[in-house]
């Protein structure tokens, strides 16, 4: 392949990363399921429930990406995610929503990993593996950006109605198949001859894997530490509405506060190797975990209109923490495992949010907000 080929991926791995997901519901997704019969119970089961189809699917996914080929492996997520989220707008009620999920949740497992791993190998052709952390964070910003946009139309959008939020989200996916289909394969692989040898193949893959990941302890932390980081952030996630509303937001500044807090997350996201490099390994750890705590105590202490901007530390966790991390895994992963050892990493995030959902659902439907927020805190702190 041409060096012109591979910096046109490069170029559009940005567009694509920006219109993959365009979540234009989220501001008011949980206005939307509780208009539909939900309460906060059924919000943390339906979301415990995707992250474990998540979780079941993930590795066999990463599979599809390393054998089949990650631009594959996208336009799959791509086609999912537009037909699932269709299914969501036309859905009444826990068991539609549960399909669509479901549906969803295969999508997302075929995206994990895939565009990542497609990025370093395309700059690992260029011979410019090292500038993986700054491309892919600001990738990440650009792509935060494009959420901003998404989230601000839908906190407007959903003041009117709620279900057009949710029709107005497949528009992104629906484009960016087209950008998927002008990416181009960078590394090559080899076809098995037949499903028997594909299925072996599989099997090899997932034990040399998690072979790998076990064996390696720097991989092996950086792993767990990242399923906590981001397993936890989605605790917090479906309580922002439910908080907003408490501290008496209109819905239309929803859109507001979620652009406020995807434009900071894609500012911090575009200065994550500045911030890797000046703390140095230790430092940046110990910076997350303490952006990842603080904001729920003073979320829990501190009640008024303007409260919701503690959660900008959050939110800086989330644009710090993938470029970070995922470099530091991906620096001691050989190629062809790349994809299937970075969705190990997503499968263990979700993992634990599947497996501490229903118990953070229970808090947040039995408990006040207050005390919903201080049980999340002494979870982690513990």
């Amino acid at each position: 392949m041409d060096k012109g080929q591979l910096t046109r991926n490069l170029r559009l791995y940005r567009v694509y990363s920006a219109l993959a997901f365009t979540p234009v519901f989220l501001p008011v997704l949980v206005l939307f399921w509780q208009d539909n019969g939900l309460n906060m119970f059924d919000v943390f089961l339906l979301q415990g429930l995707f992250a474990i189809s998540a979780v079941i699917l993930e590795v066999p996914t990463g599979m599809v990406a390393d054998r089949m080929g990650k631009r594959a492996s996208l336009l799959m997520a791509q086609i999912l995610f537009t037909v699932g989220i269709a299914y969501y707008a036309m859905g009444h009620g826990f068991w539609s929503f549960l399909l669509a999920e479901i549906v969803l949740a295969v999508g997302v497992a075929l995206l994990s990993g895939a565009d990542t791993a497609l990025l370093f190998d395309t700059l690992k052709a260029l011979k410019r593996e090292d500038e993986y952390t700054r491309w892919e964070g600001e990738t990440r910003g650009i792509q935060m950006a494009a959420f901003a946009i998404a989230n601000l139309v839908g906190g407007f959008l959903g003041a009117y109605s709620l279900r057009a939020t949710v029709w107005a989200s497949a528009i992104g996916p629906f484009i960016a198949l087209f950008i998927v289909y002008r990416l181009k394969e960078v590394q090559e692989r080899r076809v098995p001859r037949s499903l028997a040898e594909a299925a072996s193949d599989y099997s090899t893959l997932i034990r040399q894997s998690l072979k790998f990941v076990s064996r390696h302890r720097l991989v092996q932390w950086q792993v767990a530490f990242m399923a906590v980081l981001m397993g936890s952030s989605a605790w917090l996630l479906w309580l922002y509405q439910p908080y907003m509303e408490f501290v008496g937001l209109p819905i239309w500044f929803f859109g507001v506060a979620f652009a406020i807090f995807n434009l900071f997350a894609a500012f911090m996201s575009r200065f994550a190797h500045v911030f890797d490099k000046k703390l140095g390994q230790t430092g940046a750890i110990a910076g997350l975990m303490l952006l990842q705590t603080a904001p729920l105590a003073l979320l829990a202490l501190i009640i008024g209109p303007a409260s919701f901007v503690f959660i900008l530390g959050q939110q800086a966790v989330r644009g710090l923490s993938r470029p970070i991390i995922s470099n530091r895994i991906l620096q001691y992963t050989y190629a062809d495992k790349r994809a299937t050892v970075l969705s190990i990493s997503a499968l263990s995030a979700r993992l634990f949010f599947g497996l501490t959902a229903p118990i953070i659902g229970l808090a947040a439907h039995y408990f006040t907000m207050e005390q919903s927020l201080l049980f999340q805190l002494a979870i982690l702190v513990v």
